[in-house]
């Protein structure tokens, strides 16, 4: 290529040079599966979120802590149609099984109080 053709030719995006490097590192897989659990907060909306957080994912499985047994509970009667609504559309990064797990801290195990100082969103 001479100089003045490698003076024209496009930059390419920053996301293709990084799946490149992923893919060459073997983490692929991974880092695809980190961005369908980010995926959480919008798939379950503003209420579920403020009592929940993502935490690792081990495998095929991500976990979930949770602020309490009675949301347990309800989560896992969704398990399957959360699973299927974080992996729509994605090909690569699937989540194959979501653990849900008492939460440990004292912000995820304790849900906000409801009110006019709510956040918003379906309860609020």
């Amino acid at each position: 290529m001479r100089t003045n053709e490698r003076r024209r030719a496009r930059p390419l995006p920053v996301g293709n040079l990084l799946d490149g490097v992923f893919e060459r590192l073997g983490i692929r897989e991974r880092v695809e599966k980190a961005k369908t659990a980010d995926r959480w907060g919008e798939i379950v909306g503003p209420h579920i979120a403020r009592v929940t957080k993502v935490g690792r994912i081990r495998g095929g499985t991500l976990f979930v802590e949770v602020a309490g047994a009675a949301w347990m509970t309800e989560l896992n009667m969704m398990r399957r149609t959360l699973l299927r609504r974080l992996n729509e559309d994605r090909e690569q990064g699937r989540i194959e099984r979501i653990m849900f797990v008492q939460a440990e801290d004292a912000e995820t195990a304790t849900p906000p109080r409801r009110g006019r100082h709510s956040t918003g969103g379906v309860d609020g």
